[in-house]
């Protein structure tokens, strides 16, 4: 069953106001929905100098549409292995007319050689599932399920297609749990992905680092960035002032 032709989205899905540029965002009523993950991870990728980007596990596309609002100046290819998603995410570029900005393509991120060439792109950037197979809730919904665990994809395969498509001093950025930074670290030592910046995010200033934001790049030498820490929220409901900037800022 497809839309209605006067209406880009189907009965079992929201169509959802991104704030930043007007920009919305289709997403399915019960199956993934972003999360403030994507805007942080969003506005933590560096842009300047960047014309090539490749959102690995794009989704519904929210991150392609966020950085899409940052810059004209770069071109964004989000890569998907869920069918549903891919068209979902089409559809909400369609939606917001960035069709010559923006492109979705389906692909198996564990053979990303089939789908897009080596040494290619300038950025590459994910929200990648957090828990691997056997931790955590795995969910009776599929779309959710993939999305949260390593089942199409682990940490491995993730940072393997990240530094195959990088050019030499490319960037690799993406958020994930704390936790799993000393697996994130030695991965991208292995693949020659030197940690560049790293921002821990926590709920509360009081609170222990639940994530962490990092910047990896394909090169041999440098030192390693500790940024300020992140925080979400001043009390239970209410965003710091740089969290309500992140929603509402531009940059052009």
């Amino acid at each position: 069953m497809k839309p209605e032709s006067s209406k880009p989205i189907y009965a079992d899905e929201t169509l959802d106001d991104l704030i930043i540029r007007g920009y919305k965002l289709i997403q399915p009523r019960q199956g993934y929905r972003f999360s403030i993950d994507a805007v942080l991870l969003a506005h933590f990728a560096d842009l300047k100098k960047v014309k090539q980007v490749v959102d690995l596990g794009c989704g519904n596309g929210v991150i392609p549409l966020l950085l899409s609002a940052r810059s004209d100046a770069i071109s964004i290819t989000g890569v998907e292995i869920q069918e549903t998603m891919v068209e979902r995410a089409r559809r909400s570029v369609e939606y917001n007319r960035l069709q010559e900005q923006i492109k979705i393509i389906p692909g198996d991120l564990m053979e990303i050689e089939k789908y897009l060439p080596a040494a290619s792109t300038d950025l590459v950037i994910s929200n990648p599932p957090f828990w691997s197979r056997g931790e955590g809730h795995l969910s009776k919904n599929p779309e959710v399920a993939c999305a949260r665990h390593e089942i199409a994809l682990n940490l491995k395969g993730l940072i393997r297609a990240a530094a195959y498509l990088l050019t030499p001093g490319g960037s690799f950025c993406l958020i994930h749990r704390a936790e799993r930074l000393t697996d994130i670290i030695n991965i991208c030592t292995a693949n020659k992905l030197l940690p560049v910046r790293l921002r821990t995010v926590h709920s509360f200033w009081q609170k222990e680092a639940k994530l962490i934001l990092l910047e990896a790049q394909k090169r041999e030498r440098g030192q390693l960035q500790l940024l300020p820490p992140l925080i979400i929220y001043n009390q239970p409901g209410e965003y710091t002032e740089e969290i309500n900037r992140l929603y509402i800022g531009e940059e052009r």
